[in-house]
């Protein structure tokens, strides 16, 4: 089997050396273009990372300038590449105050949790008694929609919750 393997790489190996050209591959010349006007296309420093460039047609001619004002120039330009970025303004929002849960507990020693808000409605399971819930609603009919800690959500009769913990 080992034998085989490097019989296949032999293999493809030659064979890429042979679709590439083998003992007659050159690689390609590249020819750069020529510049099409005489006169050198001038870039300017932007705001932005982009790059902005600017055709010398557009540009009005400046005064030579002195060794003294190019020193004083660069100077200038250094510096602001040196400074810092003023810092950023950060907002800071207003703490979210959670709303206080219902929690109680299951009353009776063991009590159905059902689907829906009547003894109609299946049996999801069958909590004991002192089981913390969290009371999503109350409906005027007397029927708590619950949720376990577990995440199982269904009803109950309210006469078979313990009162609000404060």
């Amino acid at each position: 089997m080992k034998s085989y393997v490097w019989l296949t790489f032999a293999f493809m190996g030659w064979g890429y050396y042979e679709m590439s050209g083998g003992t007659d591959f050159e690689p390609e010349q590249r020819v750069l273009a020529a510049a099409t006007s005489a006169e050198p296309e001038i870039v300017t420093r932007a705001e932005t990372t982009t790059l902005l460039s600017v055709s010398s047609s557009n540009v009005t001619p400046q005064p030579e300038m002195s060794d003294a004002e190019i020193t004083q120039a660069v100077a200038a330009a250094v510096a602001l590449d040196t400074m810092e970025a003023a810092p950023e303004v950060v907002e800071i929002a207003a703490p979210v105050v959670e709303p206080k849960l219902d929690i109680r507990a299951v009353a009776g020693s063991r009590v159905n949790m059902r689907m829906g808000p009547s003894t109609d409605y299946d049996v999801i399971t069958t909590l004991e008694g002192g089981t913390k819930l969290e009371v999503l609603s109350v409906d005027a009919d007397g029927w708590a929609n619950v949720s376990t800690e577990r995440g199982i959500e269904g009803w109950m009769a309210k006469r078979l919750l313990t009162d609000p913990e404060t």
